[in-house]
């Protein structure tokens, strides 16, 4: 099976499960958004990242992403994203659409790889796969056939778990199978305690 193992899935089950008891208010179930940006040469750092989404470095601080729900305003939810330096990448974790949105995405990917997955409550919802600005490869998660961008193939090998979602008659772990594939597509992982603990936390889209 090419994409996420079904261990990887379980691995996502489960942490849905866990993170369901952090907070009444706190669902990644209705929105999320995941972005691993890595770049070709030299180290991405987090403050660079936050500069490529039109924010301001100096003014990070942190919070653990389990309270930003109940904590935060709509509006400041939705240009709030936490992140962490992991090596040679960054990856970005939102509840609103700052850093899900293609354009965002384009400009994180200058001089780098981007793959992201994002979902809102309407099950709107995208895999992107970008490279120095290009859009590789954008799909719709629920619907993995409808495929765009300059090579809609590129993803085919790492699709198998999310074809077989569509394929069943019955619901399953929609959500939990594409941060698997996330997963798969990048080696980085999120798991319950990420979101339990302070993470760095950043205001963007100011400008």
């Amino acid at each position: 099976m090419a994409g996420p193992t079904p261990g990887q899935i379980e691995h996502y089950v489960r942490m849905f499960e866990q993170l369901s008891d952090l907070s009444e208010y706190f669902s990644i179930e209705e929105n999320l958004s995941w972005t691993v940006v890595r770049p070709h040469q030299a180290r991405l750092t987090v403050e660079e990242v936050v500069r490529r989404l039109d924010g301001e470095p100096d003014t990070m601080t942190t919070d653990r992403p389990a309270d930003c729900v109940s904590d935060l305003e709509y509006d400041d939810l939705a240009d709030t994203v936490f992140l962490e330096q992991c090596g040679d990448a960054v990856i970005i974790v939102g509840f609103g659409t700052a850093a899900a949105e293609e354009e965002a995405l384009r400009r994180l990917s200058q001089s780098a790889t981007v793959h992201s997955v994002f979902w809102a409550i309407n099950n709107f919802n995208r895999l992107y796969y970008i490279v120095d600005g290009v859009v590789v490869t954008e799909l719709d998660m629920l619907r993995p056939l409808d495929r765009w961008g300059t090579d809609p193939e590129a993803l085919t090998d790492h699709l198998d778990a999310l074809r077989d979602l569509h394929d069943r008659s019955d619901p399953g772990p929609d959500w939990e199978t594409a941060m698997a594939t996330l997963e798969s597509l990048t080696g980085q992982r999120l798991d319950p305690d990420w979101f339990a603990h302070p993470q760095l936390l950043a205001k963007v889209n100011r400008r």
